[in-house]
């Protein structure tokens, strides 16, 4: 990127300059041609008592500015950075709003040139990030961070992470950048002219893509991985009937492990009940440790009898956190491998085709606009198609509720079939040997109102109360 970015960074006395408020610390880092070349700083005497709450979050106070010089003083050098640049802030609206003021009342003209939001930029890039907050992105990106709330410091990371944001830009597939460029029209910031400016000098070279990504109707998507080909040390599906031999299984994922009597005797409560057909009730105390107490023999049994069983929780952070962590530890300990899948309700999961049709749409809101953006973004990344990623906000799940699955889905083209997640959700599960899934789904399915499960006869229900 050649452009030239000057990244802003205010401390001020409130939040409102139009009511009086002034700028008590400025901060600047110009980027050029993708790297920082000039970083500037000042304090600034805003000729005002600083509000108590202003100092204790920033650490400025009277006395620390009321030798520095005020704002019309180094008006000349913020004019000085700005010019030919893009104006790029956290928020910039707030930050540009009093600049403006500042630079009106020291009788310049003001900034009038492109500006950059990197809150924006964070939702689009990062549809799935758990926030957008400075310290948030500072931390997921692992940028030192020591002084939050301080225009140097602040500025410093905005900066680092605008320069992580014009690499992903740039990597993204030029398909996803093209449909990225007419809803850009309706954001606070000019993505949409940086956009023009990245997509320029590509016009009529050969589009190349990543090896990970497929365009299906206009529409660049993650392809789907293949399933891993496991190493089988060995087939030995026999229960570890005694704890010698649990203890053995389970050292191979602890360096110092402790036996649990009461997760031994749940395993082996758990593996019996499916042994004998029996239902089972367990009441698991703190700090038992009830999902390797449960998912350990489920996987033995799974495995001998070859067939799945269903695993309901009631959260979804449950659900992820069987599936992410300790499924795939699970597999590290056993002798033979287990397959997993999670199935929610067809409403978690994108419909491509009404989604597809939404891009045509025009006059959006800013909300729509920018979930429209995120979800973009998003399919370059998922294999799922899982609302249940996203970070939206709460018009983003408005606009979810327009494009999500429905039961009367491909009325008018079975071409979107073969994406289609919540099918390809439920393909996983008919070959898995643990099914994940949610207490609404199970109980639904149970009454018939809306089967979606495949076939099964065991199940565990975690936190049952719950249900």
């Amino acid at each position: 990127m050649f452009n030239k970015f000057v990244v802003i960074d205010l401390e001020t006395t409130g939040n409102i300059p139009k009511k009086g408020d002034k700028i008590i610390q400025f901060a600047a880092v110009v980027i050029e041609n993708g790297m920082i070349t000039e970083q500037y700083s000042s304090l600034i005497n805003p000729q005002k008592a600083i509000p108590v709450f202003i100092e204790e979050l920033t650490g400025i106070n009277d006395e620390m500015v009321i030798n520095a010089p005020i704002f019309s003083e180094i008006a000349p050098k913020v004019i000085s950075l700005l010019d030919g640049a893009y104006f790029v802030a956290h928020n910039v609206l707030f930050d540009l709003s009093f600049l403006q003021e500042e630079l009106i009342n020291a009788n310049y003209e003001g900034f009038y040139g492109p500006v950059l939001d990197t809150v924006e930029l964070a939702r689009i890039l990062y549809p799935t990030a758990d926030g957008y907050k400075l310290s948030d992105l500072a931390e997921q990106e692992n940028l030192r961070h020591d002084r939050p709330h301080q225009a140097d410091s602040d500025a410093e990371v905005t900066a680092e992470l605008l320069l992580i944001f014009l690499n992903r830009l740039m990597t993204l597939p030029r398909h996803t950048l093209k449909q990225l460029v007419p809803l850009a029209g309706g954001l606070k910031s000019d993505l949409q002219q940086l956009l023009d400016e990245m997509l320029d000098p590509l016009e009529g070279t050969e589009i190349t893509l990543s090896q990970h990504i497929e365009i299906f109707k206009g529409i660049a998507l993650k392809k789907t991985s293949p399933q891993p080909d496991f190493p089988v040390a060995s087939r030995n599906t026999s229960y570890p009937e005694n704890d010698e031999d649990k203890i053995n299984i389970l050292h191979k994922g602890f360096k110092s492990f402790e036996k649990r009597i009461g997760q031994f005797q749940m395993m082996d409560a758990v593996y019996n009940a499916f042994l004998t057909d029996r239902h089972l009730l367990i009441e698991a105390g703190t700090g038992v440790g009830k999902s390797l107490g449960y998912l350990l023999p489920a996987a033995y049994f799974s495995q001998q009898c070859k067939r799945p069983i269903v695993i309901s929780t009631f959260t979804i952070p449950l659900q992820e956190q069987l599936l992410r962590k300790e499924i795939p530890f699970l597999n590290k300990l056993l002798p033979f491998n287990i397959q997993a899948a999670l199935l929610k309700g067809r409403s978690h999961y994108l419909n491509l085709e009404k989604f597809h049709q939404t891009l045509l749409d025009e006059n959006d809101n800013y909300d729509t606009t920018l979930t429209k953006m995120q979800i973009l973004v998003w399919l370059t990344e998922t294999e799922t198609g899982d609302k249940d990623e996203l970070n939206l906000s709460s018009g983003g799940q408005l606009f979810w509720d327009k494009v999500r699955n429905g039961q009367a889905v491909y009325e008018t083209n079975s071409d979107w079939l073969e994406k289609d997640f919540f099918l390809k959700a439920k393909r996983d599960a008919a070959t898995a040997d643990l099914i994940i899934t949610n207490h609404s789904l199970l109980l639904s399915d149970m009454t018939g109102k809306g089967p979606s499960l495949p076939r099964y006869d065991y199940a565990i229900i975690d936190e049952g109360h719950q249900s």
